[in-house]
Parts: C-alpha cells; sequence; structure tokens
C-alpha cells in the first residue's frame, strides 16, 4: 500500500516539473504576415527534417531548456518547418509549396531561406521587417545558442563583429540581463 502512495508521489512529481517547463511557442505560419506587420520582435525560423538526427536533438536538448524557450517566447516570435514538407505558406502575399533540388523536394521558404544549402538543423535569424540577419546550419548546444540569442536580440549584431563579441561574451551581463528584462 504504501508503494502505491510512493509511486503516485513520484508520478506526480515527475509530471508536475515537466509540464512546469516553459516550451517554445511555435508560432502559426498563418500569423506570419500579421507578425511581419507589427514589426516588434525579431524572428527565428527553425528548419528540420524528420529523419535528422541532430534536428532531433537540438528540439530535445537546446529548444527544451527552461530559460532558453523562455528567452525565445519573450523576444522572438519563432517558426518551425519541416524543410521535407509541401505544406502552402503564404508570407506577404507570396505563396511557398515545394520545389525540386536534384533528387529531393523541399519547402521553398527552406530553399529561399537557405540559399540552397539543404543542411539541417537550420536557424535562420530575421530583424523586425522580417529580412534575414544570418543563417546557422548545424546543431547548436544550450551555451552557443543563449550567446547568439542575446547578440541579436540585444541587437549587438548592428554594432559589433560576431568574432568580437564572440570572445567577449559574458552570460551574466549579456544573456541573464536580456533574461531579466532589462536592456
Amino acid at each position: 500500500m504504501n508503494f502505491k502512495y510512493l509511486f503516485i508521489g513520484l508520478f506526480m512529481l515527475t509530471f508536475g516539473a515537466v509540464s512546469g517547463q516553459n516550451k517554445v511557442r511555435w508560432t502559426s505560419w498563418d500569423n506570419a504576415t500579421e507578425k511581419i506587420k507589427r514589426g516588434d520582435k525579431k524572428f527565428i525560423i527553425y528548419f528540420y527534417y524528420d529523419g535528422c538526427k541532430w534536428c532531433r536533438f537540438m528540439e530535445e536538448s537546446t529548444f527544451s531548456t527552461d530559460h532558453v524557450a523562455r528567452f525565445i517566447n519573450h523576444n522572438f516570435y519563432a517558426f518551425h518547418i519541416n524543410a521535407s514538407s509541401s505544406d502552402k505558406i503564404v508570407i506577404s502575399d507570396k505563396a511557398y509549396t515545394s520545389v525540386r533540388i536534384g533528387k529531393y523536394d523541399f519547402h521553398e521558404l527552406a530553399t529561399d531561406m537557405l540559399a540552397g544549402n539543404m543542411a539541417f538543423p537550420a536557424i535562420v535569424f530575421l530583424d523586425e521587417q522580417f529580412k534575414k540577419l544570418a543563417t546557422y546550419d548545424q546543431y547548436i548546444d544550450v551555451q552557443n545558442f543563449e550567446m547568439l540569442l542575446s547578440f541579436y536580440a540585444g541587437d549587438h549584431h548592428k554594432r559589433t563583429m560576431w568574432r568580437k563579441y564572440a570572445n567577449n561574451y559574458c552570460r551574466e551581463s549579456h544573456f541573464n540581463t536580456l533574461v531579466n528584462g532589462k536592456n
């Protein structure tokens, strides 16, 4: 009988811890044009495909980290797309579906944003007007992703070269300051 209560208690602790975590709130592509018109946040687009081991790993580690998800939700509009899908996406009166590259079909938005370099996982950072700032086409661990997020969210990309920023990066003054809502 005591084991039953112990099991229930452990289950509730585990479930409570998991359900309390922040998750990236992926924005629906149906709202993309509206978000662009607002112009109040930068954008992140995460490109993946189902068979990608590193994509799954990034989703389970980097994107699932509580403070990273909270930071993204607060500072960016986050979109994701399976690069092998053919779903119709309309952004500012332009429709994207799929396109063939060699012997593979990829989503046209992925080929445009990634300039045909179909390497995954891929992250594209865009400014408030949906203009591309940078593309990263590899797995990014939590520590490096924090640095990238703070680089773009804090507008450091406008006045500092990436290498200089990375060499002088201090998590406490860069990332944590933005997490706590101070600029």
